[in-house]
């Protein structure tokens, strides 16, 4: 009784010795995200699953399903996922007892050296035999040390739906980032192609200036080569429109070549980024904030399975055979048993390798919750920035429209004073030029506020 006493109280230490409580994170969430009133109006309830939509683009949302639909990233993710659910199943496999059945047929000639064999007719050497039966196994769980790594696949298969997550909110981003870029490329070119067009026109004016012998040869010159840098513009705008058309046809699980045809593009439109957000609302949506949160759960169930370890460890066995054993000349032998076991194991010398295990896990404990701390940092930054650079980008594009009017303005009273002999032609081809500076300037800009509105969508957590 005594020593059944001492077992039992080192039992209870052992159970007691299980609760892992994991370290606190050290990162706590504002209260609220640095937003001014110059970036744009409240939102009570924004779509962020479908936060393209805002654009109100029929082609945009047609590429984002086909993206959602044939993108090998998220097939890829999507197979992870089928993984982790089904490893899953293993983990929790090991919690139910193991059944199997056997069987066994021999046959075989033999030699006998026994004088027992005078009493066998004909001194038969064949003998026969066969076996079957059931045998089944279960470790009970006691300790939870099998509920316990059962439940880190659980976390684990959660943190994987979250990098799936995670995955489908990239395939967005990146199919409405290239798409908005190459409808900015192609309002670019329009702009290009009219500047071009324009100093053609400007040429052929000088040019029939310097034939009257009211020009010199060196505005034709000066004309010739502005007309000529213009047009060495266009090849790279170009390749890059290419470049973007490509890629969404590579992001929609397509070739890239033919490139994906781009209908003429509209006015450019910049949605007013949302507001409202409560960085704790963020941390709950984004998905890879979620995915170290499962991890540190897969730690923390990992941890308690490894100090299990230390305790007994129990096999209940069972095994029932029938069989038939016979001899040639003479009646067999045949029978039915069975066979039940209890067998305990207490691991005593593991030269550490128990404990190391544990401090190991441990270890990845602290690693995971550390991980967490870095996703929150990450993630409020990634908000923060994104709220900054669209409200530096708001008061660019302000300050580049007055400058633009201002420009066609003084173009136009550039030509007015070079008609009437005050200004020369060199001025009124910068004027022009500056016009078209401008325009491209404000279109830079544009694309700018509309890749930066899709980071912001993307840095809320938004698109899946």
């Amino acid at each position: 009784m005594k020593r059944a006493a001492i077992v039992m109280s080192l039992l209870v230490v052992g159970c007691r010795e299980l609760d892992v409580t994991p370290p606190s994170p050290t990162v706590v969430a504002p209260s609220s995200f640095d937003e001014t009133s110059s970036i744009g109006a409240p939102s009570a309830s924004p779509d962020l699953a479908h936060w393209w939509t805002v654009w109100r683009d029929p082609l945009l949302d047609r590429l984002i399903d086909e993206a959602l639909a044939g993108n090998p990233d998220l097939r890829i993710a999507k197979a992870r996922v089928e993984e982790a659910r089904a490893l899953v199943t293993v983990a929790e496999s090991t919690l139910y007892p193991t059944l199997g059945a056997d069987a066994g047929l021999w046959e075989a000639d033999v030699k006998w050296r026994n004088p027992v064999v005078d009493f066998i007719p004909g001194k038969a050497r064949r003998v026969d035999a066969h076996i079957g039966g059931l045998a089944a196994s279960w470790e009970p769980d006691i300790f939870g040390g099998r509920s316990y790594d059962a439940e880190a696949a659980r976390a684990n298969a959660a943190g994987v739906e979250e990098q799936s997550n995670g995955a489908r909110m990239i395939v967005v981003s990146e199919a409405a980032q290239n798409y908005q870029d190459a409808k900015g490329l192609q309002r670019r070119l329009l702009v290009l192609d009219h500047s071009v067009e324009t100093l053609g026109k400007l040429l052929r004016y000088v040019e029939a200036r310097y034939q009257a012998g009211q020009a010199l040869a060196f505005d034709v010159t000066l004309v010739r080569e502005r007309l000529e840098t213009q047009r060495s513009k266009r090849p790279d705008l170009l390749s890059a429109l290419e470049t973007r058309q490509r890629r969404l046809a590579v992001l929609t699980g397509r070739p890239p070549e033919p490139p994906i045809p781009l209908p003429a593009p509209g006015p450019f439109f910049i949605p007013l980024p949302p507001r409202g957000q409560l960085p704790s609302e963020v941390l709950e949506r984004r998905p890879d904030v979620r995915a170290r949160i499962d991890a540190v759960r897969a730690r923390v169930a990992s941890l308690t399975s490894a100090k299990t370890d230390l305790l007994p460890r129990f096999q209940i066995e069972f095994l029932g055979q029938d069989g038939r054993l016979h001899f040639q000349g003479i009646p067999g032998l045949q029978g039915t048993g069975g066979l039940v076991g209890l067998t305990a194991h207490l691991p005593i010398f593991t030269a550490g390798r128990i404990e190391a295990n544990i401090a190991a896990s441990d270890a990845r404990l602290e690693a995971a919750v550390a991980d967490y701390d870095k996703s929150v940092l990450h993630a409020l930054e990634d908000v923060e920035n994104a709220y900054g650079r669209r409200r530096g980008l708001d008061r660019r594009s302000e300050h580049l429209y007055v400058a633009l009017v201002g420009a066609r303005r003084n173009h136009q009273i550039s030509r007015g004073l070079y008609e009437g002999g005050r200004k020369t032609f060199g001025d009124v081809l910068n004027a022009e030029l500056d016009v078209f500076e401008r325009e491209n300037d404000l279109l830079e800009t544009q694309m700018a506020q509309s890749a930066m509105t899709i980071q912001l969508y993307r840095s809320l957590g938004g698109g899946w």
